[in-house]
C-alpha cells in the first residue's frame, strides 16, 4: 500500500489523537496520544519529503513526549483534571473538535489554491491540528497542557510547511523548537510542582 493511499487515514489519525489530547483526563493517555500523533504527522510529511527527512519529525516528537513524561512521573500531582466531574466539559470539547473538523474540510479547496503541492489529506490534517492546538491553548492554564497545545499547533504547521520547503536545515530547526518546547514544559511543570510543595 502506497503512502498516498494511507494519507487520508493518517489525516483522520492525527484528528483522533488531537481530540484525545483535548479531552484526556490522564497524563499518560495524553502523552501516548502525543506520541501517536507524531506517527500521523510523519506519514503526512513523508508524502513530499524523503523518508530520512520525515523520520526526524517522528523521532523529535517521540523524544518530546518522553521528556514530558519524565517530567510528569515525579510531578504527576501537578496534572489537574480540568474537565471536572460533569460531562459538559467533555461534550463541549468534542463539539469544538467537530467544528474544527468541519472548518478544515471546508477550507481544503481554498488552501489548495494557495499551496499547490499539498494534498487534500495534508491540508485537512494540518488545519485540524492547528485548530485543535489553538482551542487547546484557549481552554487551559496548566503549563504542561499549554505545551501540549503548542506542540499540536506546531505539528499542523509543520505538515503545511513541509509542502513548501524541503530544507534539511529548517527541518532540523523545527525539530529543535519541538524539543525546546518539551524541555520548557517539563521545567515549568517541575517549577510549579516545587511551588505547590515547598
Amino acid at each position: 500500500m502506497s503512502l498516498t493511499a494511507i494519507a487520508p487515514y493518517a489525516a483522520a489519525w492525527v484528528g483522533v489523537t488531537g481530540l484525545i489530547l483535548l479531552v484526556s483526563r490522564d497524563w499518560r493517555v495524553s502523552l501516548s496520544a502525543l506520541g501517536a500523533q507524531y506517527v500521523g504527522v510523519f506519514l503526512l510529511i513523508s508524502l513530499v519529503w524523503p523518508i530520512e527527512f520525515a523520520v526526524i519529525k517522528l523521532v523529535s516528537g517521540w523524544i518530546s513526549a518522553a521528556v514530558l513524561g519524565m517530567g510528569l512521573v515525579d510531578q504527576s500531582r501537578s496534572w489537574v483534571d480540568e474537565l471536572g466531574r460533569w460531562r459538559s466539559g467533555t461534550i463541549f470539547r468534542i463539539f469544538i473538535a467537530g467544528f474544527v473538523a468541519i472548518l478544515a474540510f471546508v477550507l481544503i479547496p481554498i488552501v489548495g489554491q494557495w499551496i499547490l503541492r499539498a494534498s487534500d489529506a495534508q491540508i485537512f490534517g494540518a488545519i485540524l491540528l492547528m485548530g485543535l492546538g489553538v482551542f487547546h491553548l484557549g481552554l487551559t492554564v496548566q503549563p504542561i497542557r499549554i505545551v501540549l497545545g503548542l506542540l499540536t499547533l506546531l505539528s499542523g504547521f509543520e505538515i503545511i510547511y513541509s509542502t513548501m520547503e524541503t530544507s534539511l536545515l529548517l527541518n532540523g530547526m523545527l525539530a529543535l523548537v519541538t524539543l525546546g518546547l518539551a524541555l520548557t514544559g517539563s521545567y515549568l511543570n517541575a517549577a510549579s510542582g516545587a511551588e505547590a510543595n515547598p
